[in-house]
C-alpha cells in the first residue's frame, strides 16, 4: 500500500512538471553565414545562429522545413546534417550545418549575375520542430540577409 502512494505521488509530481509553462524559443541574430561547398545540383552551408531557450530544459531540434531562397527565388529544401540541442536557459550561438538539393533552376547562373552585381539576398523560411522527451512544439522562422561580395 505504501508503495503504491509513492507511486501515486511521484505521477502527481511529474504530471505537474509536465504542465509547466513552456517559453517560446527565438532566433534573435544569424552572426556568420558560410558556404562549404556549391554544385549544380547540391549547396552545403553552415549558419551560426543566436538563439535563446528560456526554458528550464534542453531542447533538440529536429525535423526542420525549411525553404532556401536566393534573391527571392526558391532553390531547395534545407535538411539538418547534424543534431542540435538548445541548452536550458541560455541564449547563445550555434553553429547549424544544413544542406540542400538545388531545385530551383539555373542557380549557377543567378550566383553569378549576383556576383557581378555584388550582392546576393539569401532567405530561408520554414519551421522547426523542438523537441524534450514527450514535448514536441513546431516553431516558424522566417530570416533574410543581404551578402555585399564588395564588403568582403
Amino acid at each position: 500500500m505504501r508503495m503504491k502512494k509513492q507511486a501515486s505521488i511521484a505521477l502527481l509530481a511529474l504530471t505537474f512538471a509536465a504542465c509547466s509553462p513552456f517559453k517560446e524559443v527565438e532566433l534573435t541574430d544569424i552572426t556568420n553565414v558560410e558556404l562549404i561547398s556549391l554544385t549544380q545540383k547540391a549547396v552545403a552551408i553552415r549558419v551560426d545562429a543566436r538563439i535563446d531557450n528560456p526554458n528550464g530544459f534542453r531542447i533538440e531540434v529536429a525535423e526542420p522545413d525549411v525553404d532556401l531562397f536566393l534573391n527571392d527565388k526558391f532553390i531547395g529544401k534545407g535538411v539538418l546534417d547534424s543534431a542540435l540541442v538548445l541548452e536550458r536557459k541560455q541564449a547563445q550561438v550555434y553553429p547549424v550545418y544544413l544542406h540542400a538539393d538545388l531545385q530551383g533552376g539555373p542557380v549557377m547562373i543567378m550566383l553569378i549575375t549576383s556576383a557581378l552585381s555584388g550582392k546576393v539576398k539569401v532567405g530561408a523560411k520554414g519551421t522547426i520542430a523542438g523537441r524534450n522527451g514527450a514535448l514536441k512544439k513546431r516553431f516558424p522562422f522566417e530570416l533574410e540577409q543581404v551578402i555585399d561580395f564588395n564588403d568582403q
